[in-house]
């Protein structure tokens, strides 16, 4: 069995999702309990929310500690932070598994070729989940700046917290309502921090849950060839 090494911190709350979510479906799976071994560096969520999370070193430097304290692999229980993915990964000792390759996956599987993508303002806008999942062959539809922004808002002020606001989950569908119209099939919550205010039973359109997907991976991964 491998030993999963998790970047966390950014924020701590996903983080916890990720451990919790890991071991309970461990359980459920097997009913014993030799869950895989984890490995949690977390960092410093505000040093990577001033550097717009394009902190290609320290993302290095963290994999690198994670890899010597003997983790077989990565996963960083973040979506923004994978903006330095296709820098970094062909330059550490060990795998990190792409948390946007996990999500296109999924999405693939359900066959969606037009996706909503809700995060950060970073995610949102910058472009690289829209790249990862094109060469995936999905087309990724983002909500329009006064939309962003107030999803940004939410994150920020409220979900990192782990502070559920029922008038937020109300604005948050609306929000999701106008990503359809604009032809998304399923709703991408690419921020492991919006499960916590958007279920599926919320909404009739598919949601896809990046931290849920990203962590099965990981549990999925360490427990190749396991009976």
């Amino acid at each position: 069995m491998k030993r999963i090494g998790i970047l966390g911190g950014l924020g701590p709350e996903s983080t916890v999702s990720y451990y919790l979510y890991i071991v309970h479906e461990y359980y459920r799976r097997y009913g014993d309990y030799s869950y895989p071994e984890m490995i949690i560096y977390s960092l410093n969520f505000k040093k990577f929310i001033d550097a717009g999370y394009e902190s290609a070193e320290e993302i290095r430097t963290a994999i690198n500690k994670l890899s010597v304290a003997g983790a077989d692999f990565v996963v960083a229980a973040c979506n923004s932070v994978h903006i330095v993915f296709d820098e970094v990964s062909n330059e550490i000792p060990i795998p990190w598994i792409s948390i946007i390759d996990a999500a296109g996956e999924e999405i693939k599987k359900n066959g969606i070729k037009k996706a909503g993508l809700l995060g950060t303002v970073f995610t949102m806008s910058k472009g690289f989940y829209a790249r990862g999942l094109k060469r995936m062959g999905i087309e990724t539809i983002i909500p329009d700046m006064p939309d962003m922004k107030r999803v940004n808002e939410i994150i920020y002020t409220e979900l990192v917290k782990n502070e559920v606001r029922e008038e937020s989950r109300t604005e948050m569908l609306g929000i999701i309502d106008r990503l359809v119209k604009k032809g998304a099939e399923g709703i991408i919550l690419g921020c492991t921090e919006l499960p916590f205010l958007i279920r599926q039973s919320d909404t009739p359109v598919k949601i896809f849950d990046t931290t849920q997907i990203h962590a099965k991976k990981a549990l999925d991964t360490a427990l190749e060839g396991k009976k």
